[in-house]
């Protein structure tokens, strides 16, 4: 009631189908998978019931859940971040090699940044499917492309016969530092 009150002296209006709360759940100190348990308490703005929810989004860019873990936020963004790069995957050959580091900046590293702040200091082993997905980018927009489709552009019987058995090289991947110190991109 004084928060209606409130609102009314200062002529603020609460979008009541927006309104929602988390309620905030500590860990028990013995046990990670296990929660305090609290009695469940009803929230009401002038008899308007407040329903209750286990994440969500602020300014439609924060997604913040009940355990303050960050994992839906990072499902969302990695979720992003792979659709930018197969953006940029249909891009760059339509497009000369100058823009692509610019292309990377507006389509994948605008994502990544934003609001690094807020949710960047998350376990590591979270965060890590996030530079995954920025390592996969960069070899795309940077990468070797004629060795890349030099490996699986035919299949291995199509090959001479020299060069049917496919060696432990054809799997590895390309290293991705030179390519982040080439294009001056932090990780």
């Amino acid at each position: 009631s004084s928060l209606q009150s409130y609102m009314r002296a200062n002529k603020l209006h609460i979008n009541m189908s927006k309104c929602c709360y988390i309620h905030f759940k500590p860990t028990m100190a013995g046990s990670k998978s296990e929660t305090l348990q609290h009695p469940e308490v009803a929230l009401t703005i002038d008899n308007f019931p407040i329903k209750k929810v286990s994440s969500a989004k602020f300014l439609g860019v924060i997604i913040i859940d009940e355990n303050l873990s960050w994992e839906d936020h990072i499902k969302a963004l990695k979720r992003t971040l792979n659709h930018s790069t197969s953006t940029l995957c249909r891009l760059r050959c339509s497009l000369p090699e100058f823009l692509h580091q610019q292309l990377y900046y507006t389509l994948f590293e605008s994502h990544l940044s934003y609001c690094i702040s807020v949710w960047g200091g998350a376990a590591k082993q979270r965060i890590s499917s996030l530079f995954t997905a920025q390592k996969y980018c960069l070899r795309v927009l940077f990468g070797d492309r004629l060795a890349y489709l030099d490996k699986f552009k035919t299949c291995a019987r199509t090959r001479p016969i020299g060069q049917q058995k496919l060696d432990q090289n054809c799997f590895i991947k390309e290293h991705t530092k030179p390519i982040f110190k080439h294009n001056n991109i932090l990780a």
